[in-house]
């Protein structure tokens, strides 16, 4: 390398080249490979009589790495450290500057190396965003630096010293996690729930009334002027679960209304409404909407979708991925708009941009929603996807695309209709009340990007007083069921509503536990294991604080703090360590392997062995 080059160290060979082609000759970019230093696997790697002062270790195969970015970093007037915006990121920038022998005592950039030591970031790679960049670099974020650090050194001495417990008590080989554990402990909880439900049998009763050759399907909800419908609200251990069923639970009960009714032949039709309301476009997506939306529609799991979230983002199609903020820079609406207008017309377009709140307390993961870097029309961007990475991200960039168009549009409106039948009076010794709904798209706004996933649903035109026959009378059986099991979306969902770990966390915690066969998928569905269970309950028996949901999102806000500088991460870590390490040395002797018993022996001989 050339003496006074100005180096750019990336963690990606991907950024690499995406970065290149924005600057100059004077600059050589590249690339650490992802994390160079981190905690050694093979111990604690914290020192905990000397205030947790992680014991970091070069990984691995990055000797080469390092020595590479040092010969580089000899020759170069400036080091330029821009590698990702959030925590994660900013430890890889700290660690490299170590590496490079840019640290002083205290971890911090030299006094002598200021002036060739600068970080940059970028929220998207375009030519705008990094040349604006490099005019406006900065130091690095102590404060970010030191709530990463607490979060990994909490992480450790929680997986390092409950695993070995684990591998005692139940199976070697098994591993504790401060929110895996938590995100295990919400599924077994739901299983459990599920087993202690008992479900009640119930009948709904349809009829078909007829007019002309149109016919009204509609619902018995109300008998003598008293609602069928009931609902049950239960407490589960992450929220509520309401269930609904009808008072109609015996034969009898059915049988009598289906011959009354038989009897009336008949039905007046009482009232009939009509009302029109607007249905608002969602905000743009967030790391953890993105994931929930691509599990529901391109069937995608978080782990596929951040991986390829990170190869759009680095080829420079859409922002960072990593975010819980809701906002869209004047860069993306004031372009939306104009291509909403020139491609949809003004109808399409609210009279002042949508502004999102973003209600994530902390949120500091990115500056901005997660957004396509460029508004075109889908097909002209399609070719360059495909071309680069596949159809796959495509299916993805188009989702992100969409949403964030569409949270820019005018409101999709419904005409919603409704009609009431009853039976004639005296015709039937009780008064049955039936309801029949339906909606219209009126307008479809939003949905013009977004795209419906529900059909028209007609009425025909009927007046009150009309008299209509019953054509069809149906009861179905039906029964309450259970919570229901948590997907990978609705996993997410509940993870990011108490607040346990961030939204880059999701995807490799639902991916952690079944690796670990904690959990299986059943149709979609997160199932425990019997070793997932097993787990679970030990942790959840004797170390309750570890799996709770408050601790758990109380520690997420102490990170939080830490980030803002208003807590020394050391003191986090004190806090929880002290009495935990306290319990566990108390457990030690206290639990008996055949309490958490997994593997039963069988009196079946092994062929290959001989053993039971």
């Amino acid at each position: 390398m050339k003496k006074n080059t100005r180096l750019v160290i990336v963690e990606s060979p991907t950024k690499t080249k995406s970065i290149s082609k924005y600057l100059g000759n004077e600059y050589v970019v590249m690339s650490s490979k992802g994390h160079i230093i981190d905690l050694p696997k093979s111990k604690l790697g914290v020192d905990i009589e000397n205030d947790f002062k992680p014991e970091y270790k070069t990984l691995h195969g990055k000797g080469t790495v390092i020595n590479e970015l040092k010969k580089a970093a000899k020759n170069a007037s400036e080091v330029y450290l821009a590698t990702d915006l959030d925590r994660e990121g900013e430890a890889i920038s700290w660690h490299i500057a170590s590496a490079l022998g840019a640290l002083d005592g205290n971890g911090k950039i030299k006094e002598s190396a200021k002036d060739r030591f600068k970080r940059v970031v970028f929220p998207e790679i375009t030519k705008d965003a990094v040349i604006d960049a490099f005019k406006h670099p900065h130091e690095l974020d102590y404060n970010l630096i030191d709530a990463y650090q607490a979060r990994r050194v909490l992480d450790r001495l929680v997986g390092y010293k409950l695993s070995p417990l684990l591998w005692k008590k139940i199976q070697y080989g098994l591993s504790a996690g401060r929110v895996q554990s938590v995100a295990l402990r919400m599924i077994v909880e739901r299983e459990e729930e599920r087993n202690k439900f008992t479900p009640t049998p119930f009948f709904r009763i349809q009829i078909d009334a007829q007019k002309n050759n149109e016919r009204i399907q509609s619902d018995l909800t109300h008998i003598n002027g008293e609602s069928i419908e009931k609902k049950t609200t239960i407490k589960l251990f992450a929220g509520e679960y309401t269930y609904t069923e009808t008072t109609i639970n015996t034969e009898e009960e059915k049988n009598k209304i289906l011959n009354s009714l038989k009897n009336a032949g008949k039905v007046v039709v009482s009232e009939t409404k009509s009302r029109t309301n607007s249905k608002k476009p969602s905000p743009p997506f967030s790391t953890s909407t993105l994931q929930r939306a691509a599990s529901s529609r391109l069937n995608m799991s978080p782990k596929q979708t951040m991986r390829l979230a990170q190869q759009l983002y680095e080829e420079g199609f859409i922002t960072y991925h990593r975010t819980d903020s809701l906002f869209l820079s004047d860069k993306f609406i004031k372009p939306a708009r104009e291509f909403i207008k020139d491609n949809f017309g003004s109808q399409y377009l609210p009279e002042s941009p949508v502004l999102y709140k973003t209600h994530s307390k902390g949120a500091q993961e990115a500056h901005e929603a997660i957004r396509p870097t460029s508004v075109s029309n889908l097909s002209a961007i399609r070719s360059k996807i495909t071309s680069t990475l596949d159809e796959k991200a495509f299916k993805l960039y188009e989702l992100i695309y969409k949403r964030a168009l569409s949270s820019q549009m005018t409101p999709a409106k419904y005409q919603f209709n409704s009609i009431i039948l009853e039976t004639p009076s005296n015709s039937t010794q009780d008064t049955y009340r039936f309801s029949a709904n339906g909606s219209t798209l009126v307008f479809d706004g939003y949905l013009k990007v977004w795209g419906r996933n529900t059909e028209d649903t007609d009425l025909p035109n009927v007046q009150e007083g009309e008299v209509l026959d019953i054509s069809n009378i149906e009861a179905i059986q039906k029964e309450t069921a259970p919570p229901p099991r948590y997907n990978e979306a609705s996993l997410i969902k509940a993870l990011e509503e108490y607040g346990i770990g961030r939204p880059s966390t999701y995807a490799p915690t639902i991916d952690t536990i079944q690796y670990r066969n904690y959990v299986r998928k059943d149709s979609g569905a997160l199932v425990p294991t019997d070793i997932g269970t097993a787990v679970s309950h030990l942790l959840t028996d004797h170390f309750k604080e570890i799996v709770d949901l408050n601790f758990t999102a109380g520690m997420e806000k102490k990170f939080d703090e830490v980030a803002e500088g208003n807590i020394k991460w050391q003191t986090v870590i004190k806090d929880f360590y002290v009495p935990f390490e306290k319990k566990l040395e108390s457990k030690e002797d206290e639990l008996e392997r055949s309490d958490y018993k997994v593997i039963r022996e069988l009196d079946e001989k092994c062929p290959e062995c001989g053993h039971n």
